[in-house]
């Protein structure tokens, strides 16, 4: 494909977006009915969409409108490129610039716009200054950023200095990370990974920098009996098993989530049980129970943009609500002494230090024992994460 039509593919796809779409699915659907497209093509033209949707109000703002064509048109001006090189009307480009479209783009402060527009929700702004403060701007900016690939080498099968020589064969560039001992960043090649060698012999899994940092930091004893209670598809379970051998126990209320668990689990050589529902526990009780609640996922919007412009007001209020409710579900299999852990991939305090100040007022048997908020940045999404220890009466 050419240039051009890059262009106007991601024109179509964003105005299937922006009408209600998930994203995801309009990629998939692009895709199969664009056979003519290559690999090359579709990483393009995916790169591109998920750069406009990190800035879509602030490139849509820079382009003069709200459309997949005012979008496109103001992320080439970011780009420093120029429109007219693309809107040809040639065979498969978008049709040429309109005399109004080319005013715009001949006046239009790009360096202004990116400065002065937030790239979030109107609705949302006001809580995430709330619970940013004087980061806020800071983060605004991040967030218009691509999020970098992490690794966590499984140390039960191989060394950090092994995978990383391992994927260097391949032509797969990695450097180690400070504040983890198993992290490895990935500098060239990424979309590689996931087809390389080392991956497929289980050396290592994709895990976010802040989510091992978070993993690390459960001060678990070896034959301690956990529960994975929001397991998903079990990244935090195999982190768990790497670092001391415990018993896991994994559930999630939604079972489709945890399908890929046992082929991940035996790829790493460990294993979590995994439960169908949650009457297989009935009556019995955990040294730790750990909750990687549902949340706004704002700490991890570079990877996913798309999920702060589908989150609603309303939504939002449901997922808090959800969170009270599965804290409320959890602690009831904590066993004196015991912890309960309380994960999110949020920024916003809502869903994080407000949840558990709540949960302790109304238990008083339970004492917080760490809260650490660990930021976005280039060593990771934003992460909070809470320990409360179950008092002996």
């Amino acid at each position: 494909m050419k240039n051009s039509s890059r262009i106007a593919a991601s024109i179509s796809i964003i105005d299937s977006f922006l009408s209600g779409e998930p994203i995801e699915k309009v990629l998939s659907n692009w895709a199969r009915k664009s056979r003519y497209a290559g690999s090359s093509d579709r990483a393009a033209i995916r790169d591109i969409i998920f750069c406009c949707l990190r800035s879509l109000r602030s490139f849509s703002k820079i382009g003069n409108s709200l459309t997949g064509r005012g979008v496109v048109i103001g992320y080439l001006l970011a780009q420093n490129e120029d429109p007219m090189k693309y809107f040809t009307g040639t065979t498969y480009a978008p049709t040429k610039l309109s005399s109004v479209e080319i005013e715009n783009i001949l006046v239009v402060d790009v360096k202004s716009v990116t400065e002065s527009v937030f790239d979030f929700p109107e609705w949302l702004c006001s809580e995430l200054v709330e619970s940013l403060d004087f980061e806020f701007i800071h983060i605004n900016k991040f967030l218009r950023n691509r999020a970098p690939m992490f690794l966590r080498v499984n140390g039960r099968r191989s060394s950090i200095e092994n995978v990383k020589s391992l994927l260097l064969d391949e032509n797969i560039e990695t450097e180690r990370v400070q504040g983890s001992s198993k992290a490895l960043i990935v500098c060239s090649n990424n979309r590689k990974v996931k087809m390389s060698k080392s991956f497929k012999k289980g050396l290592f899994e994709f895990q976010d920098l802040n989510s091992q940092i978070a993993c690390e930091m459960l001060q678990l004893k070896s034959g301690s009996k956990v529960l994975d209670f929001c397991a998903g598809g079990g990244g935090k379970s195999l982190a768990m098993k790497d670092k001391v051998d415990v018993d896991i126990t994994a559930y999630d209320i939604n079972k489709s989530r945890m399908k890929d668990i046992p082929a991940r689990s035996e790829r790493a050589d460990v294993e979590i049980r995994v439960l169908s529902t949650l009457d297989e526990i009935t009556g019995l009780k955990f040294d730790a129970v750990i909750c990687d609640v549902p949340c706004s996922g704002s700490g991890s919007w570079r990877r996913n943009p798309d999920g702060k412009w589908s989150l609603t007001k309303e939504k939002y209020e449901l997922l808090k609500e959800e969170q009270r409710c599965i804290l409320k579900s959890a602690s009831q299999f904590v066993r004196e002494g015991g912890l309960l852990v309380y994960m999110t991939c949020s920024i916003l305090k809502p869903e994080n230090e407000e949840q558990v100040k709540k949960f302790l007022f109304e238990n008083k048997t339970w004492e917080n024992t760490l809260i650490k908020n660990l930021p976005t940045s280039n060593n990771g999404d934003g992460f909070f994460l809470s320990i409360n220890k179950k008092c002996k009466v």
